[in-house]
């Protein structure tokens, strides 16, 4: 009997964006046109932020040595934008990480940054480059090109353990498409489907997760949040993250996905008559398809590593006009590799202090101590304390 010849089917990511793409670019251009012929020129806009501070970390190894490290760092951006019509507009935005201890300047204009956590100090490159489309009355939006993503739990400390591009003095991107749509009732539905390049990165993974096989170029993103208040609630997020061919197993030439699922809720206390309020937040999340033990370090041999993170802030606003508190805790497993603000296979706890000078300028301060959970047999665990203070001016 015949066989049936075998039909070759993408990654659902990646039909994904084969799908969407001419979709939102034959929506594009009939809109793109009438915007050029009849919008006024409203010319373009400028604006950018600076994040300046003085970082102080002293570590103690496994094997007990101590040492420390300080550092003056920045973050300069400037974006130019334009708004072609009432749902039209186009933004391009550079930025550079600027160290005392930095080796030389490099401006590049590549898909990939070199590091895990993005750019090096001394190195300048577009962080945004997109069209977006926004309908009237918090209608459907979308963003193509280079673009900023990020759900982080509410709160002073703002972290996240999934998707949050460019956190502290960072500089990292998503490259690909981003639909929100609402969905009802204050519910938003994202997807995001991301290219990943084959040699470096765009934004924040750890190790051993790659995008060198050509079955993971594209990861995606799935999200649905409410951000209107439900009596105390104020944040409610759940968001799946799907990396196919991403995670190289110890037999050479295999590999699985990677995947996570994490989930976001914040409250609000007010305090008194005055703007003194009082917020708590959760995040929760767990991995699918983890790394070994032998491969993150930890011991267990090819035991998969731990898959689950959480984190809990609080916060105080306005403890004086302005002045704001905010402490987190969290464990995060070593099988946990997506976060901008957490480390695998560690116990983090921060303290925060910001002062909101005016609407355009803020200084905070943070101390914070983050400790191994898992180590191999023999070793004592890896402690780092750090602290920084720093300033940030938008203009």
């Amino acid at each position: 009997m015949t066989q049936p010849a075998e039909i070759a089917c993408p990654h659902p990511a990646r039909a994904t964006a084969m799908l969407l793409l001419p979709l939102l670019v034959a929506m594009a251009l009939p809109n793109m046109a009438r915007a050029a012929d009849d919008a006024p020129d409203a010319g373009w806009a400028l604006s950018g932020d600076l994040r300046a501070g003085y970082f102080v970390n002293e570590t103690t190894s496994r094997a007990g040595a101590e040492s420390t490290s300080e550092s003056v760092n920045a973050r300069l951006r400037a974006a130019i934008e334009r708004q072609l019509d009432d749902r039209w507009r186009v933004r391009v935005r550079a930025a550079a990480r600027l160290s005392d201890d930095q080796d030389g300047t490099s401006a590049y204009l590549r898909g990939y940054a070199p590091t895990r956590t993005g750019t090096s100090y001394g190195d300048v490159t577009l962080d945004e480059a997109y069209l977006a489309y926004a309908a009237p009355d918090d209608g459907l939006r979308f963003r193509v090109g280079r673009f900023q993503t990020g759900f982080t739990l509410a709160g002073v400390t703002g972290k996240a353990l999934d998707r949050a591009d460019s956190a502290s003095l960072d500089v990292t991107w998503t490259d690909g498409i981003h639909l929100d749509l609402p969905l009802g009732q204050g519910w938003r539905g994202h997807a995001i489907v991301e290219h990943r390049p084959e040699s470096g990165w765009t934004g924040t993974v750890r190790a051993p997760l790659d995008f060198s096989d050509g079955d993971g170029r594209a990861s995606l993103l799935l999200a649905v949040e409410n951000p209107e208040p439900l009596g105390r609630l104020i944040q409610r997020v759940v968001t799946v993250t799907w990396m196919p061919a991403s995670m190289p197993q110890p037999m050479p030439g295999t590999r699985d996905d990677y995947g996570t699922i994490d989930a976001k809720v914040a409250a609000a206390w007010p305090l008194g008559d005055s703007d003194r309020k009082f917020v708590a937040g959760v995040e929760v999340g767990h991995a699918f398809g983890t790394p070994r033990g032998a491969q993150v370090g930890t011991g267990g041999g090819l035991a998969h590593a731990d898959g689950l993170a959480w984190q809990v802030a609080t916060s105080l606003y306005d403890i004086a006009p302005g002045h704001h508190l905010g402490l987190v805790h969290g464990r995060i497993g070593a099988g946990w590799l997506v976060s901008p603000d957490f480390r695998g296979n560690e116990w983090q706890t921060e303290l925060r202090y910001q002062w909101r000078i005016n609407p355009k300028t803020s200084m905070e301060a943070r101390i914070r101590r983050r400790t191994e959970v898992r180590v191999p047999v023999g070793m004592e665990s890896r402690v780092d304390d750090d602290a920084f203070i720093r300033v940030t001016h938008k203009f």
